[in-house]
């Protein structure tokens, strides 16, 4: 999906998002008590398209802590999540061998950001491995 088609697809499930412009290095934010997702209006199309599925993410599981070990546990789940949603197995593969493994490039061509293709090689990837395994067990 692109940008444009996740924010008519938010439209559908009731929550608003918006653009304007967040603090610091601050992408994204999912406002719980307004049912609002506001994306950094001065970011590229390829980090808001991520900035928002990671919002959705967000809202899909209510996301709203104060407790740092609780709200880190939500952002590892969300990171997770995105990287899994935006980044299919075999078009990482492919990837992987067309660009020999170069983060930059493979990022560009997947349309997804450095950190979410990190994220899915850090958390994605070893849990791919690991349901292999026990596929052949």
């Amino acid at each position: 999906m692109s940008y444009g088609d996740m924010r008519r697809y938010a439209d559908t499930l009731g929550v608003t998002v918006c653009s304007d412009k967040l603090p610091g290095d601050e992408q994204g934010r999912y406002v719980r008590e307004l049912n609002i997702i506001i994306i950094d209006r001065y970011m590229s199309y390829r980090v808001k398209r991520c900035a928002l599925a990671h919002e959705l993410i967000h809202w899909h599981h209510g996301d709203s802590s104060c407790n740092s070990i609780t709200r880190s546990r939500q952002e590892h789940r969300a990171r997770r999540t995105t990287a899994s949603t935006l980044i299919l197995t075999y078009e990482y593969a492919q990837a992987e061998t067309e660009y020999d493994g170069d983060i930059y490039h493979m990022a560009l061509e997947l349309d997804v950001t450095k950190q979410v293709l990190k994220d899915y090689q850090d958390m994605v990837i070893p849990n791919l491995q690991i349901l292999d395994r026990r596929q052949y067990a």
